[in-house]
């Protein structure tokens, strides 16, 4: 020890500071981009998955109020094709009326995943009417939808889910095109 110098001085020692070094500092900067893209990318296959539930709780509420209309009404709803000069919010409009007093709304209609996808969606008033998901036009025989179980009832507008389109059957299973189409092939 030095003389004049106690072990125990008063003063508080004083410590090199050292500063990040720009290599420190661009390691770092990346380490927190890499887990923002992995929270970000998370957050995405959340929102997904949540829109694809979703839809699927969608076409639940439809199939449920299809099955209602058949019970009040004796059968099938029948609406009106049309022919191809038929505007689109007429057919819309049409089985939005029909199956509303069952439960389903206008919201009811709309995939929340196609809405993302629209640049100025409206479909508030009949005007703007739209679906999301197309029912199977089955006779007006009240059991002709339950003849034939694996038969899609509505099926989703478009594939926006990743497998093709979401598909209700009239059994009330839920699938995909794409696991449809997979299951018809022959087996090998």
């Amino acid at each position: 020890m030095r003389a004049g110098r106690s072990l125990f001085s008063l003063r508080p020692r004083q410590l090199a500071r050292r500063a990040f070094t720009l290599l420190e500092l661009a390691i770092t900067v990346i380490i927190v981009a890499i887990l923002v893209a992995l929270v970000i990318a998370a957050i995405s296959k959340m929102r997904a998955r949540a829109q694809r539930i979703t839809c699927m709780a969608n076409l639940r509420a439809l199939s449920t109020a299809a099955n209602l209309h058949v019970q009040q009404h004796g059968s099938w709803p029948q609406i009106p094709v049309g022919d191809a000069g038929t505007p689109t919010e007429e057919y819309s409009e049409a089985w939005i009326k029909t199956l509303s007093p069952f439960g389903p709304t206008r919201q009811t209609w709309i995939c929340p995943r196609i809405q993302n996808l629209l640049q100025n969606p409206d479909y508030s008033t009949p005007e703007t009417a739209r679906v999301d998901y197309i029912a199977t036009p089955f006779d007006d025989k009240p059991t002709s939808p339950m003849e034939w179980p694996r038969q899609p009832w509505f099926v989703e507008a478009g594939d926006v889910h990743g497998n093709g389109n979401l598909i209700i059957f009239t059994d009330g299973s839920i699938s995909d095109l794409k696991t449809v189409v997979a299951e018809s092939q022959p087996k090998k």
